[in-house]
């Protein structure tokens, strides 16, 4: 939130998009109108109270206000609420709950490549923000579009997003659950589930990350959980039907022919939703419902896929 002196007289001829979440986790955004802005916090005028210490997203991107702010005062003035909004020294910092915060991968989220340049982030951004808009009434949905807003809080702040980047870098190298499953044990359900499993990371590196979509066969190890020995096999065989090729680099991309091998399984492997769903890193704004659902029908985790 730089330069908020000079745009405080702005400010005062703007609504303002706040979001938070309620006492019962849901996810709600209003407009509010703002009355003062400082270096430390922006007092807003909104139709309805809030808690103290709650996190709040403040969205007014017109004038390049958008953050992470927490309430530190609310006061009744007649039929509206006065709220004290303090700006966050560090979005990317979890607040202290007591309980770890699941990690969310904002470039996933906004289907961009970590390499995007701070104009694609704001494209895509207000693109994706108009469609989860909880006023779209055929697309809103408040929860994405709250995740939507952190996401492009911090991606568009160049301090915030190196201190993301750390957090990024770290997150990928971490192992995937799902490949520690029996399904992925020895034998030839595991030789066969290790494909999927290969195939199922190509697949996503690919749709999220175009200008750099391969995948070395180091990260395969860390990601998967398996020594190398136990990969070349599998590695082997997908390149030999060609449904991947090896880059001047060395690292593993998948082709169109293992495109269409993965898409046309969906139907009949039941491991295959776990894998897709996995293959993306899981956000802390994917409901209960949603992940139930690409667990119990693989269909549906390819949808998911494709639609984020």
């Amino acid at each position: 939130m730089s330069d908020k002196r000079r745009k405080q007289r702005q400010l005062f001829e703007c609504a303002l998009e706040i979001t938070w979440k309620d006492s019962h986790a849901v996810s709600r955004t209003i407009a509010v109108q703002a009355i003062d802005l400082s270096d430390s916090g922006i007092r807003v005028e909104s139709s309805e109270r809030i808690d103290l210490h709650t996190e709040v997203f403040v969205r007014a991107e017109r004038y390049g206000l958008t953050g992470t702010t927490a309430v530190r005062h609310c006061g009744r003035r007649g039929s509206k609420y006065v709220l004290g909004l303090e700006f966050h020294a560090d979005t990317t910092a979890p607040a202290d709950t007591g309980e770890a915060e699941v990690f969310v991968d904002y470039y996933e989220l906004l289907q961009i490549s970590p390499n995007a340049e701070p104009e694609t982030i704001h494209r895509v951004f207000r693109i994706m923000a108009s469609r989860y808009h909880p006023d779209n009434k055929e697309t809103g949905d408040n929860e994405k579009f709250l995740l939507l807003t952190k996401a492009y809080a911090v991606l568009s702040d160049p301090a915030r997003r190196a201190s993301y980047e750390n957090l990024h870098r770290n997150q990928r190298a971490q192992p995937l659950p799902v490949f520690g499953l029996k399904e992925f044990a020895d034998g030839l359900e595991g030789e066969v589930n290790r494909r999927l499993g290969i195939l199922s990371l190509l697949y996503n590196r690919r749709r999220t990350n175009p200008e750099n979509p391969g995948i070395s066969l180091l990260e395969f190890e860390t990601v998967m959980s398996f020594p190398r020995e136990h990969l070349e096999f599998a590695i082997w065989f997908l390149r030999e039907k060609q449904y991947i090729r090896t880059g001047n680099n060395s690292d593993y991309y998948i082709a169109a022919a293992g495109v269409e091998y993965l898409e046309a399984e969906v139907p009949t492997k039941g491991i295959l939703s776990k894998l897709l769903h996995a293959a993306q890193t899981p956000t802390s704004g994917e409901s209960a419902q949603e992940t139930h659902a690409a667990t119990e029908d693989p269909g549906h985790a390819l949808a998911l896929v494709r639609m984020r």
